[in-house]
């Protein structure tokens, strides 16, 4: 009983805090500016566009790159693949009156968001491995994701959950990257005694 009222809370909040980003934040300015930012997330694009400028860019940039897709492929299949047919929760608009819908209406399920998922794992990478583009890429990774619910697609949760999934595929990728690439250690020979 009371597991059920802590879910209920919680849900509750999720709504109140959807109405918050989704109704009374929308001004002129952000109505042009959230669409197009959540649009050119879509399907990792942004993230995906930025990879291949990494790779060209020359090649101390190239394993950030590689790096980068392999993070993004793992947080999609994660989200898109599995986690969204697990919880299959409805998008908001789907289930709520009076949202604000400034973009497509997305085919997939709502948890967790793919496009926070994708954003977060990328710049976590980008930010690890080239620190003077760590407050960029965060930045976009945070507007991307707050974009995603003031454009009526996705609940708080939704982007909570996308986050860290994000996170955690930036982990796995960059702790992969430090067990395969570990500096190989010089064993010493004996002296030679003649």
């Amino acid at each position: 009983m009371m597991l059920e009222s802590v879910f209920l809370t919680i849900k509750n909040l999720d709504i109140q805090w959807f109405y918050f980003v989704n109704q009374s934040l929308h001004n002129a300015l952000f109505n042009v500016v959230m669409p197009f930012v959540s649009n050119v997330g879509d399907n990792g694009l942004l993230w995906l566009l930025f990879a291949l400028l990494l790779y060209l860019f020359g090649p101390k940039t190239r394993r950030t790159s590689f790096l980068m897709l392999l993070a993004l492929f793992i947080s999609f299949v994660i989200g898109e693949e599995i986690l969204k047919h697990i919880f299959q929760r409805p998008r908001p608009f789907l289930g709520l009156e009076g949202v604000n819908l400034l973009v497509g209406s997305p085919g997939s399920f709502s948890f967790p968001s793919g496009h926070a998922a994708n954003a977060f794992a990328s710049s976590l990478v980008v930010a690890r491995k080239i620190p003077r583009l760590a407050w960029p890429a965060l930045l976009m990774a945070v507007v991307m994701a707050f974009s995603r619910v003031y454009v009526g697609v996705h609940y708080p949760l939704d982007i909570l959950g996308g986050v860290l999934l994000g996170v955690l595929c930036a982990r796995f990728v960059l702790g992969l990257e430090a067990s395969v690439y570990r500096p190989s250690r010089r064993t010493r020979r004996p002296p030679h005694i003649p």
